[in-house]
């Protein structure tokens, strides 16, 4: 399997030229996990699937949590770190075109907001599956009409219904142009999901990737 800058990953081959799609998969997960998502979701887009960095139980992850299963914030913004260098990386050796949209779940996606509240520039949007705000406290960059699609459940015993709400204000309060949206589940993919995140990237996504010319 090819890696870079430390990440190992799996990708496609396409001439499209929308943004690709950075799947970041969850904890105890690998590559493949979003892999169904990303074909039923976004078909014909191009992708990049990582694999997460950091053994964790039966398969990997993209940052430590605690014994308590509180985020280590310190490896937290090492990971974020280390993503930010691997994607600056995939496009100046043309592994990819562009700044990606971030399609993220759980482990990924609390990454994946890290990320953004990093460098907003990083990426062209991100769709953040079952999130969890990294820093609450955090001000976040300014950041005009960044799509964004926050997707929780509403049975989810991992989360609190206001994390949700409160990642949602936080970008909002940036500028950013957040969809949320609320499913009859629990911490897993809800069958209604990849046609929401379809109906997204068509209305929110893919006009914007005619007006922005390639990197």
């Amino acid at each position: 399997m090819p890696h870079l800058q430390g990440f190992r990953y799996r990708t496609t081959s396409t001439t499209d030229t929308r943004p690709p799609l950075l799947l970041l998969h969850g904890s105890s997960r690998d590559e493949t996990e979003l892999l169904p998502l990303a074909e039923t979701a976004a078909p014909g887009w191009r992708y990049l699937s990582l694999r997460g960095p950091i053994p964790w139980e039966s398969g990997y992850a993209f940052f430590r949590r605690n014994p308590d299963r509180t985020l280590d914030q310190a490896d937290l913004v090492l990971q974020t770190e280390r993503l930010h260098t691997f994607i600056q990386a995939a496009i100046e050796t043309g592994l990819i075109a562009r700044p990606p949209i971030l399609l993220s779940f759980s482990n990924g996606a609390i990454i994946a907001a890290s990320l953004m509240i990093r460098d907003p520039d990083i990426a062209a949007g991100a769709i953040l599956i079952r999130p969890l705000s990294p820093d609450p406290d955090a001000i976040v960059p300014h950041m005009p009409t960044k799509p964004i699609l926050i997707l929780s459940g509403d049975r989810d015993s991992r989360r609190s219904p206001e994390d949700a709400v409160a990642i949602t204000r936080q970008f909002q309060a940036a500028g950013a142009d957040v969809t949320s949206h609320s499913s009859p589940t629990d911490h897993n993919l809800h069958d209604d999901e990849p046609a929401i995140i379809k109906q997204w990237l068509t209305s929110r996504v893919f006009p914007l990737a005619h007006t922005r010319p390639p990197l």
